[in-house]
């Protein structure tokens, strides 16, 4: 009726735009609505994010709707897709330029993130077609930390910023979403019950590029898991088809976690002492999981007598070093003096030890104590905790932050050991002040500790600790 007299004779599309995919609740009423309100010369389209980003990337590079130095960016990544670290390196960056929006306005900072939104989906629709989802992956993962940077300056706000905000950053953890289904769906699910599926999919050169991909895929694998119970938790009691629907992703993770780690026996030992960031968030995965509850313990136990034998044996054992040469060369040498400087500190071993304190594998928390004083008397056992900075870079990695717990003692009993490592939790409210925390989106922390390599916050265990009393002393 709003169309001017010379126009109303004239075919009349109706464009129902949305940003992902139409959700299954919505599709049948939405197609009896198209059915009934289709007649004579009104008819109607459903553009979807595919749709959108082929028609957005055939205009947005050429109009000034993007910086001229992000466009030169986005059309590097894009042509570099075949080459995922090359075209993460020149996306992450356009990330970072359009996500500093510490002086702009709201309409800026509304503009900004919208970018990254449109960009982040034509990158995902040509690696799509390009069939190499790698860089769409880290980038999604990066685009979902800066941006909850911007993001989490409007939650509770009413206004029409905050709404364009929160709808443009649900687009981009829609996103995600689809990247790492994705992903997933194409390059580990097939492989999971294969024998060495995964391990022979790497088609690595060497038994290190082996080792390191598959805990890659380990984390990423489990942060599927961790977002799925997020999704179980935010649907609860609102949405109770939606909360099974995620509760039953969470455990189908849990067990293809395990067939994951059972086909493939790299996954049993470490090459770097940081892949224990990957192993701490399968091992929350796997204890949300009654029936994986076993299979965690044995699991643990292999990593750790494994690298104890390596240890002894002066094979592949965990290490501190991070450079590929290094590690390529690793054990560079046999004597004692390199073997201490290379595994002067170590997150993993504390965390088997806290881990196996938690569910009550006393032989394996009484090993690792016995093999701390035997092998690893050098070595810094230790925890990374949040601290006032950590709000500010944890989501990009912009600073050094965050505080150090060291010598934990995993040779005390372990009610010791535990009143040790989380008492800095109960102490600290640090944790608690993330925004990510705060506002109930807590995988951003731990996407943000796998993307980044720090190591896992001890309060996402704090969940399964249980009263610990002293043993009686007969």
């Amino acid at each position: 009726t709003r169309l001017p007299v010379e126009h109303r004779g004239k075919e009349i599309a109706i464009c129902i735009c949305v940003g992902g995919d139409i959700r299954e609740q919505v599709r049948q009423p939405l197609e009896g609505f198209i059915e009934k309100n289709t007649k004579g010369n009104i008819s109607f389209e459903k553009w979807n994010g595919d749709h959108l980003a082929s028609l957005i990337q055939t205009r947005f590079l050429r109009a000034g709707l993007l910086p001229l130095h992000a466009r030169s960016l986005l059309r590097k990544s894009l042509a570099l897709i075949d080459e995922p670290e090359a075209a993460y390196k020149h996306f992450s960056a356009l990330i970072r330029i359009l996500a500093s929006t510490e002086t702009y306005g709201d309409k800026k900072r509304v503009r900004a993130i919208r970018q990254i939104s449109i960009c982040l989906w034509i990158l995902f629709a040509w690696s799509r077609d390009a069939k190499n989802m790698e860089s769409a992956y880290q980038s999604s993962e990066l685009a979902l930390l800066c941006t909850w940077r911007i993001t989490n300056q409007y939650v509770g706000k009413k206004n029409k910023t905050a709404r364009d905000i929160h709808s443009t950053f649900n687009s981009i953890l829609a996103c995600h979403e689809k990247t790492y289904t994705h992903y997933l769906a194409k390059c580990v699910t097939p492989h999971l019950n294969k024998r060495h599926g995964l391990s022979s999919a790497v088609r690595g050169s060497n038994s290190l590029d082996i080792n390191l991909k598959l805990f890659d895929v380990l984390g990423r694998l489990a942060m599927h898991g961790i977002w799925s119970y997020w999704g179980a938790e935010m649907a609860q009691e609102q949405q109770p088809q939606i909360e099974n629907q995620c509760r039953e992703a969470c455990l189908a993770t849990a067990a293809g976690i395990r067939m994951l780690i059972e086909n493939n026996p790299a996954l049993l030992l470490p090459i770097k002492d940081e892949q224990a960031i990957d192993v701490g968030i399968a091992a929350i995965v796997l204890a949300t999981d009654p029936d994986s509850s076993e299979y965690l313990r044995s699991w643990l136990t292999e990593l750790a007598s494994r690298s104890v034998l390596a240890y002894r044996s002066h094979g592949n054992y965990p290490c501190n070093q991070n450079v590929y040469h290094e590690l390529l060369e690793h054990p560079q040498s046999q004597d004692d003096q390199y073997r201490e400087r290379v595994t002067q500190g170590s997150i993993l071993y504390p965390l088997i030890a806290t881990l196996a304190a938690l569910f009550d594998h006393d032989e394996l928390y009484e090993n690792i104590g016995k093999w701390k004083h035997e092998h690893w008397a050098h070595c810094n056992f230790q925890y990374w905790y949040p601290d006032e900075l950590s709000e500010a870079h944890i989501y990009a990695n912009t600073e050094t932050h965050g505080t150090i717990l060291s010598n934990i003692g995993v040779d005390r009993p372990k009610h010791e050991l535990l009143a040790q490592v989380f008492q800095e939790c109960d102490h600290s409210s640090f944790f608690q002040e993330l925004s990510a925390v705060k506002f109930n989106y807590f995988p951003l922390v731990l996407m943000a500790c796998r993307h980044h390599r720090l190591p896992i916050p001890l309060q996402f265990l704090q969940g399964f600790r249980r009263e610990q009393q002293p043993q009686d002393s007969e």
